[in-house]
């Protein structure tokens, strides 16, 4: 390819190099340019051009992009149209990215005007999203570059996509002396969550002694009843494998595989196989659920990879997991002293509700009391230990509907300005013992006390929770109620305009502790007359 400096008149079905404007109007870069093209150049007393000019033998950027998607995408993804020498890659459902990282390296060192970008090695993708990118830098590459990656791959895959499969698992958890119910109800939650994610079910969980043959028996138990993997979670750490548990896999007919993770948190992990079926010790950070290295397994079980030692070994690449920015609370800080945790609760139902016409949407009635009254009452159902209301527009009215409530009213004189400055004047007023807070919208009717428990008790397992979002997430899409830590105090006390906390969730990704729901129903909020008109017509509530 040649770029140049050509005079307008020869440049008919060259590519314009550089975004030209007009006085009226542009022609974009990367224009194949046309003898109307070239009059309105001429017109606009434009001579010369930068443009780019193909050699011999060389292919237009989007065709070259598109032949190499055909070549390296598998038949189970998805890809866009070329165009600007872009061709992007998703996948159709959940699942994991896998690949050989030699061979990634080799198709890129081919020619640098060709780019071939993938997320990390065996990275878990939701449906829609994009697992490769492929990038023609120029306008035109060589044929001759095309075909040397063509003949690297030899017929052999760049990469693959791996669907998880749904998967009934049981859970067996042995308990010794002083363990309390609660810590076993604890990890059933949070393992039946972390299966969830996964689109899998537990199918049953019972406890028994720490005992091997008590261990076996229930294995044999949950492996006549279907389970597709079996979960171990010892009330004591598995360290050798003379312990309980692998002796009881081996009682059972098992073989023990790996014993001991290259991930940390997870390194006291250990997989066995039964016949076909997969038995996993979970290290004791898996009763957290925060990212450790039982997470890494069940996803690759899930996606049918075969589980050998070198499989094992190859998690060591990205295996720290304790630093990284999804898990920032450092080993040292651990040891801090603790505070008692006291998350308190915030209601928003200062706003104008402008689309609601004439009338203030909080104060429409649902289920048979006022909106703001109904989530109020939600959140109070859920046992948060405080609740402030921030009131505004229409303020004495709110608050008349809010009467008889156990909850403190705070007058935000800015309420006109947007929602963030509600948010402000809420996390200012806490007090110096509050850890965290619970914001919620006064018109999301569909919210649940179950919903806000579920939300608390997954915020609160997180050992750094102060550092931590909790929200609510249905099919990749987060919503409302949100759970702050203290750590994002500073920010949200100077909120302002009506974005509310979208800018602070947006910079923390990395902090964020998603907790699934069931239905997209409980995002919805009250818009318009027709919402609630709608809303109102298909519930019943409860007073």
């Amino acid at each position: 390819m040649q770029l140049a400096e050509f005079a307008t008149a020869d440049c008919l079905g060259l590519v314009l190099a550089h975004r030209q404007n007009f006085t009226d109007g542009s022609i974009a870069k990367g224009t194949l340019l046309t003898a109307d093209h070239l009059a309105e150049f001429g017109a606009a007393g434009i001579d010369t051009l930068i443009c780019a000019c193909p050699d011999a033998g060389d292919v237009h950027e989007d065709e070259a992009a598109a032949r190499l998607a055909s070549l390296l995408a598998p038949d189970n993804l998805d890809f866009t149209m070329a165009a600007t020498g872009r061709v992007n890659i998703k996948v159709p459902r959940q699942g994991l990215v896998r690949y050989k990282r030699t061979l990634i390296r080799a198709i890129n060192e081919i020619d640098e005007r060709i780019t071939f970008a993938l997320v990390q090695h065996n990275q878990l993708l939701a449906r829609g999203q994009m697992a490769a990118t492929i990038k023609i830098i120029p306008f035109f590459v060589p044929d001759s570059s095309l075909r040397e990656i063509e003949n690297l791959l030899a017929g052999a895959s760049a990469f693959g996509f791996y669907p998880l499969k749904t998967a009934q698992v049981a859970l067996i958890q042995t308990r010794i002396l002083g363990q309390a119910d609660r810590l076993f109800a604890a990890t059933k939650k949070v393992t039946s969550d972390r299966l969830a994610v996964l689109g899998s079910e537990m199918m049953a969980s019972p406890v028994c002694a720490h005992n091997k043959t008590d261990v076996a028996e229930q294995i044999q138990n949950c492996m006549a009843s279907g389970a597709d993997i079996i979960l171990l979670c010892g009330g004591s750490a598995i360290i050798d494998r003379q312990d309980e548990l692998p002796q009881a896999v081996i009682e059972a007919g098992g073989q023990v595989i790996q014993l001991g993770l290259a991930v940390d948190p997870g390194n006291l992990l250990m997989f066995a196989k039964i016949g076909n079926v997969p038995v996993i010790g979970m290290p004791g950070c898996a009763r957290s659920p925060k990212l450790n290295g039982l997470d890494w397994v069940l996803q690759l079980v899930l996606a049918d990879v075969d589980m050998t030692r070198s499989e094992f070994a190859d998690m060591a690449a990205g295996g720290l997991l304790m630093e990284i920015a999804s898990r920032p609370l450092p080993r040292a800080m651990a040891t801090k002293p603790h505070q008692p945790d006291r998350l308190v609760g915030i209601v928003l139902a200062a706003g104008q509700s402008s689309r609601m016409g004439p009338d203030n949407k909080l104060l429409a009635e649902f289920a048979g009391k006022p909106m703001v009254r109904h989530v109020t009452k939600v959140m109070l159902d859920a046992g948060l230990d405080d609740m402030t209301v921030v009131i505004g527009h229409q303020a004495d009215e709110v608050a008349a509907a809010l009467a008889g409530l156990p909850v403190r009213l705070l007058f935000n004189a800015d309420f006109a300005a947007g929602q963030g400055h509600s948010v402000a004047a809420g996390v200012s007023a806490l007090d110096g013992a509050v850890t965290d807070v619970l914001i919620a919208l006064g018109d999301m009717p569909l919210i649940s006390a179950e919903m806000v428990q579920n939300l608390v008790a997954s915020h609160l397992a997180c050992d750094d929770h102060q550092r931590r979002i909790t929200l609510p997430s249905y099919d990749g899409k987060r919503g409302n109620p949100v759970i702050w830590g203290g750590a994002f105090f500073p920010e949200l006390k100077h909120l302002r305009g009506d974005a509310g906390g979208r800018q602070v969730l947006q910079d923390h990704l990395a902090a964020h502790n998603p907790v699934e729901i069931s239905s997209s129903a409980m995002f919805r909020d009250i818009d318009t007359p027709a919402d609630l008109q709608a809303l109102s017509a298909g519930s019943s509530g409860n007073t």
